[in-house]
């Protein structure tokens, strides 16, 4: 999985990059002077560098957003929940695992696994309490497992969130050293087109950069966001599991020393 992740990324960092500079060269240079592309095209090589920062923000954005919708199942989390709980008071372990598995989430596969571990351990662990651990330790597992799931690709995010401003500002030098050099070659009386060339070259990347950067930051920290939504649901999840599983035996012992 993450060698194939990695292929993912590196494979679009390649194509964002031969797309953007072919946009920058193949279109933007050519359009007519005076058009937002042929401005743009006047910011400079470093344009086509965000371009392709920007390309990839978006790729890997939509990538996450696809993964994110997928680990948060089918249907309501809450009422999954509920349902697995009741099923779990009257003793009902396979269809709370059904419940679980038609959910198909994240945290449903967590729960999954930690009642899985129950089940298998139901005839040879005669330990209440070493069996409840044993399902603590399998929906850890499991929610680790998924947790590193959900982590995959933010880095970089945070790096094109990070490195996004810098390029623009880098860009926004270069324009400016360009600015100062027509000042000095004009002996005090600067040539306005490569004047306004040099100004444009710093407004366009520091403009570009800044967009890049504000959409990664938005990005990558709903994304966290999300993270912590997940990690509060397994919690919640892990403790009324265990919870009901508990009191469910004190309940089938209660009815079994009444029999008597």
């Amino acid at each position: 999985m993450a060698k194939k992740n990695k292929v993912f990324l590196w494979a679009i960092i390649i194509l964002s990059t031969i797309v953007s500079f072919a946009l920058y060269y193949g279109v933007f240079g050519p359009a007519p002077k005076g058009s937002l592309l042929h401005n743009l095209y006047e910011g400079g090589p470093l344009v086509s560098v965000l371009m392709a920062n920007l390309l990839i923000l978006i790729i890997v954005v939509t990538e996450r957003v696809i993964a994110y919708n997928k680990a948060n199942g089918k249907g309501n989390l809450e009422k999954l929940l509920k349902e697995v709980k009741q099923d779990l008071e009257r003793g009902a372990i396979n269809e709370a695992l059904q419940k679980c598995e038609k959910h198909n989430s994240a945290v449903s596969t967590s729960i999954m696994s930690g009642l899985e571990r129950y089940r298998s351990l139901d005839e040879v662990e005669p330990r209440f309490n070493a069996k409840i651990q044993e399902v603590q330790k399998a929906i850890d597992e499991a929610a680790n497992f998924e947790s590193a799931q959900y982590e995959t690709n933010l880095t970089p995010i945070k790096t094109i969130a990070t490195i996004a401003t810098l390029i623009g500002l880098m860009g926004t030098t270069i324009g400016m050293i360009r600015a100062f050099n027509a000042l000095a070659e004009s002996g005090g009386t600067p040539d306005p087109a490569k004047l306004s060339g040099a100004i444009s070259e710093a407004l366009y990347n520091t403009a570009g950069g800044l967009f890049a950067a504000i959409l990664g930051t938005v990005a990558y920290n709903y994304f966290k966001a999300e993270i912590d939504s997940f990690t509060y649901f397994i919690d919640e999840a892990a403790f009324e599991v265990i919870q009901t599983l508990t009191i469910s035996r004190r309940n089938l012992i209660s009815e079994r020393e009444r029999a008597q």
